[in-house]
């Protein structure tokens, strides 16, 4: 093969270890997207007096793009759909089946349970008692993003690193 087919091999392996180092990354930026929308969902809730569906709809706006921010901004914008279409729907029944529609794979237990909180408790309560749960839900979501960035920076630099070393050994096997 020679030296254009262990160069192709070296690409090829720093390819797929971007690509798996991609794919670590997608959580922490679906976490970030969401701590952005809780976030909005605080502010908006303590300054402006609004219906859920207009707050939901305002919010979904403040989701950054990408993978995980535009997942987001879907399910917000499916509840307030599902509000608007039928207002005797609970926000809780709302959300889980917008997590129904709008699957997230690589979302985990743990910040499905956190969002489901803040929407149970979105659906009853005064203002002050809804951006209470606004902020409870940051409170439980900043250490997962923590975690995340965590992982992400030492696992996707570890996989970076896989992928050209396995790169290079085939390169050179080939050679």
């Amino acid at each position: 093969m020679g030296a254009a087919g262990a160069l192709c091999c070296l690409l090829a392996g720093t390819a797929a270890g971007s690509w798996l180092r991609d794919r670590r990354l997608r959580r922490l930026r679906t976490l970030r997207a969401r701590l952005d929308v809780v976030s909005s969902l605080r502010l908006m809730l303590e300054q402006e007096r609004m219906g859920l569906t207009e707050l939901l709809c305002e919010c979904a706006h403040y989701a950054p793009t990408g993978p995980g921010g535009e997942q987001v901004s879907r399910r917000l914008l499916w509840v307030a759909h599902a509000l608007a279409e039928e207002p005797l729907l609970g926000l809780g029944d709302a959300y889980a089946q917008a997590c129904a529609h709008i699957p997230i794979p690589w979302e985990k237990a743990e910040e499905r349970e956190a969002m489901r909180a803040l929407f149970l408790q979105l659906g009853s309560g005064t203002a002050a008692m809804r951006a209470q749960a606004a902020a409870a839900c940051l409170r439980r979501l900043r250490p997962l993003e923590e975690d995340a960035r965590r992982e992400a920076e030492t696992g996707g630099g570890l996989v970076m690193r896989l992928g050209l070393l396995l790169g290079l050994m085939a390169g050179i096997a080939l050679w």
